[in-house]
């Protein structure tokens, strides 16, 4: 049968192929890191054996002194204290790279923490986290070490 309109009447059957052939198309274009959950590029833990260790860079441009810690799942690891104005860097714990990544949290002295966005590292990455006065315009960057 026609349409006067001019389309084709498609029926139950045609549109069940055609959501079987979309949905084996889309599943086919998903990489191994997205069907096991991890985000591109994360690995296992056997990765990092013998990898150059990662670092955090903190620069406080804060006012206040601030404690920072790596928050992963329901995990808060402390890492260093620092000082209003001063810059320190500490080794990041391998025990914080997973495929679900971590977050970093700054908590000054006598005011409310900050959370940055979370990271995914590889090996020898480094992590750089300038604390503006206006946490909330604080910045952070991962780069590859060059000397690695």
């Amino acid at each position: 049968m026609h349409d006067p309109a001019g389309r084709h009447p498609v029926g139950a059957v045609g549109l069940r192929l055609v959501a079987a052939i979309l949905a084996a198309a889309v599943a086919g274009c998903a990489s191994n890191s997205e069907r096991s959950g991890e985000p591109p590029g994360v690995r296992d833990q056997a990765a990092w054996e013998g990898a150059p260790e990662s670092k955090l860079h903190v620069h406080n441009r804060n006012w206040l002194d601030m404690r920072i810690y790596a928050i992963r799942g329901a995990d808060r690891i402390a890492l260093l204290s620092i000082t209003s104005m001063r810059r320190d860097s500490v080794p990041l714990p391998r025990s914080l790279f997973s495929g679900s990544g971590f977050r970093l949290q700054a908590d000054p002295i006598g005011d409310r923490p900050y959370r940055s966005s979370t990271i995914y590292l590889r090996p020898g990455q480094t992590v750089w986290w300038r604390l503006e006065n206006v946490l909330d315009q604080s910045s952070l960057w991962v780069y590859q070490d060059e000397e690695h």
